[in-house]
């Protein structure tokens, strides 16, 4: 798999995430949203289909929203501030894919 640099920063994300001192449950439920991002991202890269692409970008998107959470309750600076710029990533990638679903479809209907 070619480098893909959302799914590199997400691994980041959930390395930083692991040495967090946090409750157990609190720690569980990051580090299972944190991997979720970059599992997510990854099958989404390698999906075929736009639609496709997109539902598993925006799968990543909904569980980096819940670590950026998770670092407001806890209050976690740091890795709230990596978690932003991977969302800020997430969101153009997002956005292009949209825009891209929708010339698609545009296209199709005037054929």
């Amino acid at each position: 798999m070619r480098e893909f640099r959302c799914v590199t920063e997400a691994v980041q994300l959930y390395q930083e995430a692991k040495n967090v001192k946090l409750p157990y449950s609190m720690k569980d439920q990051l580090l299972r949203a944190s991997s979720s991002i970059a599992l997510n991202l990854s099958e989404g890269n390698d999906r075929y289909s736009l639609k496709d692409k997109r539902r598993f970008f925006n799968y990543a998107l909904t569980s980096l929203r819940e670590v950026q959470t998770l670092c407001k309750l806890e209050n976690l600076k740091e890795l709230l501030i990596k978690a932003d710029h991977l969302g800020a990533m997430i969101y153009v990638l997002n956005r292009n894919l949209t825009e891209a679903v929708s010339e698609a479809d545009t296209v199709t209907e005037k054929q």
